[in-house]
């Protein structure tokens, strides 16, 4: 994918944006840039940049897309969770992956930007506004990524004079878009299968809620055993979910299936292919393996697989989750 121009366009449209002129006490329009990805999409920002926006009351501010994430309002309540289920069915829960509320926010009542495209090459079109028309302190999150990843927005009276103009304000979200995918990309030369014992190998699956990245890549390198070796893969990030899949011959199965209704938008239905675990301990190359749903760092549900290698060969696997960024590995049995 050509992630120089996702960037390139998102930069530009941000800075055209925050660039318009305004006079006196006119509404001003301010952009957070919500994530944000390398160029091979081998990390990614788990953060709004800026964390902190002051605005006054009547301005705008424009959250622009890049990841795949939602920005959600809690207006006084809790908020919605990320997946719903029907009967043995698991679903993105409507009220996260679509818009929901006006497009201004006072502090009352559930607001939601819905969620982008999965394909990334459609995140730098994809915004969302809310005007603030009082005075306040006002916390959001990604629900899609936990708690771990919020931001405020401080809306003062109007005629206070603020740090920054949006100008500013854009070019510190771009800097500290930059510091992140940066404390990244070093957590990534770092990253190193583990030895706990003979015969056994740790694959962690690496994120940091401090720097505000998540790494998608299993290894970075192929992951050479002997036979016999039992791996084990394990979730260390506190914002994504993962799955450890080796899919044979098949294709990589997609993780969500969208199913038109009768009126209103698509069911959004989690594949069960994907989101379940199959029973085998054992991978002998061929099959379909996978560990379901792997949960991120603080959730209930399961954080870790393993799998005892039985036969030589090269298999490549998947997370389907986050295949449209790269996120595969490869295990080479000796």
């Amino acid at each position: 994918m050509r992630w120089r121009q996702v960037f390139a366009a998102a930069t530009v449209a941000a800075l055209v944006l925050a660039a318009r002129p305004h006079a006196g006490a006119q509404a001003r329009t301010w952009t957070v840039i919500a994530g944000g990805l390398t160029q091979d999409g081998s990390v990614w920002s788990n953060a709004f940049h800026p964390r902190v926006v002051d605005v006054t009351v009547g301005d705008v501010v424009e959250w622009q897309f890049a990841g795949f994430h939602n920005v959600a309002f809690a207006g006084g309540g809790q908020l919605p969770p990320l997946v719903v289920e029907e009967g043995k069915a698991m679903y993105l829960n409507p009220e996260v992956a679509f818009p929901v509320g006006a497009a201004e926010y006072d502090g009352q009542g559930y607001r939601n930007s819905g969620v982008p495209p999965e394909d990334p090459r459609a995140w730098p079109r994809f915004r969302y506004r809310l005007r603030f028309p009082k005075p306040g302190t006002y916390v959001y999150s990604c629900i899609v990524h936990g708690p771990a990843m919020s931001g405020v927005v401080r809306v003062h009276p109007q005629g206070t004079r603020l740090p920054r103009d949006p100008a500013a304000v854009l070019q510190q979200g771009l800097q500290e878009q930059r510091a992140t995918l940066r404390a990244g990309e070093r957590a990534l030369a770092r990253l190193r299968p583990e030895l706990p014992a003979s015969g056994h190998v740790r694959v962690v699956m690496v994120g940091d809620a401090k720097g505000g990245y998540s790494l998608m890549r299993f290894t970075r390198s192929p992951l050479v055993v002997r036979r016999g070796t039992t791996v084990t893969w394990e979730v260390q990030d506190p914002f994504e979910i993962h799955t450890v899949t080796f899919v044979g011959r098949e294709k990589v199965p997609a993780f969500v299936i969208p199913q038109p209704q009768p009126s209103g938008p698509p069911k959004l239905l989690l594949n069960p292919r994907v989101a379940a675990p199959t029973p085998q301990k054992t991978y002998a190359g061929g099959g379909y393996a996978n560990s379901g749903i792997l949960v991120p760092l603080g959730a209930p549900g399961p954080r870790s697989y393993s799998l005892r290698f039985t036969r030589s060969g090269t298999y490549t696997y998947w997370c389907p989750i986050h295949a449209l960024v790269g996120m595969k590995g490869v295990v080479v049995v000796r």
